[in-house]
């Protein structure tokens, strides 16, 4: 019986030292899956869109700085708040009519003859004062149309405004 006491406080502090390095084990592996889960930082986008127009429909977008982005890096996301539904322009043309491959969503909101318009159209990239256009044949005066423009690569919506259609 003597010799069984000393051997109590031997097991508490080999058990204390195996709790506490599985906790600290765990809270490393924790802390360092943050790290991995890190990505770039989305691009910054600063644009202007100008009013709508009823009669035309027309949707200008014009860039008035930030990084420059590559059209097939964008996805452009126009919803009517007012009820009209929402589509999304995916892998965009840098000019030309837009395909029926380039809708997601109610591809009627968006008149695919128009195409996205940037003003060369050898420019691949969305720079300062490049603009961007579709026209939205049913807008209708009042409709409050919402425009998301999305970096898929960071999964971040880089620009977004809303307009009224007067």
């Amino acid at each position: 019986m003597r010799g069984q006491r000393g051997v109590s406080s031997v097991v508490a502090t080999v058990l204390l030292i195996a709790v506490v390095l599985v906790v600290a084990v765990a809270a490393a592996n924790f802390a360092l899956s943050f790290a991995d889960s890190t990505q770039e930082p989305a691009p910054q986008v600063h644009a202007s869109m100008d009013p709508i127009e009823a009669g035309d429909g027309y949707l200008n977008i014009t860039k008035n700085g930030g990084d420059e982005l590559r059209m097939s890096e964008l996805e452009i996301q126009i919803r009517n708040a007012s009820g009209g539904g929402t589509v999304r322009l995916v892998d965009l043309p840098a000019s030309g009519p837009l395909q029926p491959s380039n809708f997601e969503g109610d591809a009627g909101m968006v008149d695919n003859g128009s195409g996205v318009i940037v003003n060369s159209p050898a420019n691949v990239e969305w720079t300062a004062g490049d603009e961007i256009g579709v026209q939205l044949p049913n807008a209708k005066s009042g409709d409050r149309i919402v425009v998301r423009i999305i970096h898929p690569e960071t999964d971040s919506i880089v620009w977004e405004d809303t307009v009224t259609v007067s």
